[in-house]
């Protein structure tokens, strides 16, 4: 009886430690891991970005309306800057919770991993995302954001945004290297994998970051050492695919969905065509009566017969821009070599108006080229050229504003910058000037509201579309 105690007791123990025996791998289901690589964040953090400052309830109506790209003929609110709550919300609540949280997310796993070149993805649209946030809203959280241990974080200046998001940069172009670890392309929607390019983003965007924020003194450093974008191809954009939902938004709105009350704007098609712009052929098509008319902005009463605003009289989008592969543009070299003109103009960097011209006609070059053209005959025109600093001034930013034709927000924020071309407030609108900023989302006040009394009192107007972010004065 004895010896049958032992040998069950021997049994017992035997089944214990066979059961215990791998235990942690027989019962891991591969199929649901706790922990996912780094880059399969990648591809989704682009795509958000992308889809909500593209999106036409957000960079349409209340960035390619109010930069005058594009006027309705119909469901004008937005247009005449009474913008819907629920569009500014959603801008706000995707950079933060699906762009910067989860860009932050695939820093620490990255870390974790040793990929340094995608930590450094990871820091590039963050520092794009917060410079958004704040060019559309003013004052943000920043220092205390995106920590769950803080869920009532304070603003911080833009001044101090800025700073950081240059912070940022900085660390990302020192972490970009040949071997500083694999970014798979299949995750990487605007380089296919290629750090070298990541790291010429980088650089760009911290000459825009620069000039935005009126800080020169790094931007010689740059135009100097290359670096950024050399061609079209290294300009940062997403390439968006021919089948919903999976396409560009402006043409999952306009035509996927029919919302054809997007027009172009008068102050576009007359631009263009004073200037004898071949690209007036690709931003726009004709009218139902084969002429290219664009609408001024505002008006109440839409449809209407008699002031011919109609949705047969104004000139739809062209093709090119209804198409669903258009890219979602981050930054181009276009935009780049016009601020190169600007800074260089402005004594900002080395080569005074003369290098501003050369910077210049390459930034209409480059768009031409993006928009399948050749600028050899228009560059031909004399009133095309400039000798002074005022006459350049005037044409290097009305040519960014072209340029950057289907980019919604950032069209109408480098118009705030710079005031060129020069555009009328919506007619009938809500306020009697363009907007200078986004209300902050209406949760705010509700879930953060000492912090955000702290900011709306650093406004100069409070929370109203008619203040000013700190490089708007």
């Amino acid at each position: 009886m004895k010896n049958i105690k032992y040998t069950l007791l021997a049994v017992l123990a035997l089944i214990a430690v066979s059961c215990d025996k791998d235990f942690e791998t027989v019962n891991t289901d591969p199929n649901n891991p706790t922990v996912i690589p780094a880059h399969l964040l990648l591809g989704n953090i682009i795509r958000t970005n992308q889809n909500t400052i593209y999106g036409m309830q957000q960079g349409g109506d209340m960035g390619m309306c109010w930069g005058q790209h594009v006027s309705k003929v119909q469901y004008n609110s937005e247009a005449r800057y009474i913008p819907r709550r629920g569009a500014i919300d959603g801008i706000w609540d995707n950079l933060y919770s699906a762009v910067i949280s989860d860009a932050k997310s695939m820093y620490d796993l990255a870390d974790a991993e040793g990929n340094d070149n995608l930590k450094g993805a990871s820091l590039v649209l963050r520092a794009n995302a917060y410079q958004l946030l704040v060019d559309l809203y003013g004052p943000v959280p920043f220092s205390q954001a995106i920590n769950p241990t803080i869920t009532k974080p304070a603003y911080d200046s833009g001044e101090d945004v800025y700073a950081g998001i240059l912070e940022m940069l900085d660390e990302a172009v020192g972490l970009f290297s040949p071997n500083g670890g694999e970014i798979p392309a299949s995750s990487d929607l605007l380089y296919g994998g290629d750090s070298s390019k990541w790291k010429k983003f980088a650089n760009s965007l911290k000459f825009k970051v620069l000039m935005r924020s009126g800080n020169t003194s790094g931007l010689q450093a740059l135009a100097s050492g290359g670096g950024m974008f050399a061609s079209n191809d290294d300009s940062a954009q997403l390439a968006y695919t021919s089948n919903d939902p999976d396409a560009n938004p402006i043409y999952e709105t306009i035509v996927f969905s029919t919302r054809s009350e997007y027009k172009v704007s008068e102050p576009l098609v007359e631009t263009l065509r004073s200037l004898n712009d071949p690209r007036l052929e690709v931003y726009a098509s004709p009218n139902a009566s084969g002429v290219y008319l664009g609408k001024p902005a505002g008006y109440i009463d839409l449809p209407n017969d008699a002031l011919g605003f109609t949705y047969a009289n104004i000139s739809p989008l062209g093709d090119k821009y209804l198409d669903p592969t258009l890219p979602g543009v981050f930054m181009s070299y276009a935009q780049l070599q016009f601020l190169l003109a600007e800074a260089a103009n402005e004594g900002m960097i080395s080569g005074g108006v003369a290098s501003a011209l050369g910077y210049y006609e390459e930034g209409i070059r480059a768009s031409f080229a993006f928009n399948g053209l050749d600028a050899t005959g228009y560059l031909a025109q004399p009133n095309l050229t400039f000798t002074t600093q005022a006459d350049a001034r005037q044409k290097i930013a009305t040519q960014e504003w072209l340029a950057l034709y289907g980019q919604g927000f950032e069209t109408w924020i480098e118009w705030r910058r710079t005031g060129f071309p020069v555009l009328m407030p919506a007619f009938e609108g809500d306020i009697d000037e363009i907007p200078s900023r986004l209300y902050y989302p209406t949760t705010e006040t509700s879930l953060n509201g000492a912090n955000y009394d702290a900011a709306v009192s650093t406004l100069n107007n409070g929370d109203e579309l008619t203040s000013k972010v700190f490089w708007d004065n």
